[in-house]
């Protein structure tokens, strides 16, 4: 029995295939985005003396339905969608999406892809909140990767009696705690704006750091207070990833 047939005997005959070029099948098979368009999955058959690989591809047609209605414009839409990939074992190059498999594990492996086709598309659903999340997470990974010899410290209280004025990170690059705030919207200003003023006023030695996701989304009144009351900020995420470790090392000098 050939892969063909093998796979129309695991579809239950619910399958068949299209020869859209030389050794380039077009699966027509029981598998629907949520609009009812069959999803467009091809299997890429190997050639002459090449091993027995197959390879399950969009040919690049997912993300060209994505664009219709949802971009992946910033880093943590591209974030989450290397997640979406990385956790069902598809790679992307070019636009295109793909997997290889080898003959028995084809069936289990086009439902795999599927499930991956499937997410993607399903990013334009995502809440504008779900994807801010990830600031925090992409700020902690930074600050491991790249900061860890200025001794950062995660979720630290100045005052021990305040645990209403909480800072995102702590650093001593010279002996002197260095307090970060995480800013990604008006609340978070807020408490960074007064968690700095009651520091102040307890007299702690400290210096403040606020790193913005996005400091132009801030109101005129939330920034200035926060440009007032803080010594440094960053206002996005990039920046801050591109000009810190110069920062701390002036700051340990």
């Amino acid at each position: 029995m050939n892969v063909i047939e093998t796979l129309r005997d695991q579809f239950n005959s619910h399958v068949d295939f299209r020869e859209k070029r030389p050794g380039i099948l077009q699966l027509v098979a029981p598998l629907f985005h949520e609009d009812g368009d069959m999803m467009d999955v091809f299997l890429d058959m190997p050639k002459n003396g090449s091993p027995k690989s197959i390879r399950i591809t969009d040919h690049g047609l997912t993300l060209m339905r994505l664009s219709y209605v949802f971009d992946v414009d910033t880093p943590n839409k591209e974030k989450i969608f290397r997640r979406i990939l990385a956790e069902n074992d598809v790679s992307e190059e070019n636009g295109e999406l793909f997997m290889d498999a080898t003959e028995p594990s084809l069936y289990s492996a086009i439902l795999q892809f599927s499930q991956a086709v499937s997410k993607v598309c399903n990013m334009r659903y995502f809440k504008r909140e779900v994807l801010a999340s990830l600031f925090d997470e992409m700020l902690a990974e930074f600050i491991e990767k790249s900061l860890g010899r200025f001794n950062p410290k995660e979720t630290v209280l100045p005052i021990p009696d305040r645990d209403d004025l909480e800072v995102d990170w702590e650093f001593r690059p010279n002996g002197v705690p260095l307090y970060l705030f995480a800013v990604k919207d008006a609340n978070r200003a807020r408490l960074a704006t007064i968690s700095c003023l009651e520091f102040q006023k307890k007299n702690l030695k400290f210096k403040s750091l606020a790193v913005h996701e996005e400091f132009d989304k801030l109101g005129r009144k939330d920034r200035n207070r926060l440009t007032n009351a803080c010594d440094k900020q960053f206002t996005t995420l990039a920046e801050f990833k591109e000009s810190a470790e110069k920062y701390f090392e002036r700051e340990a000098a």
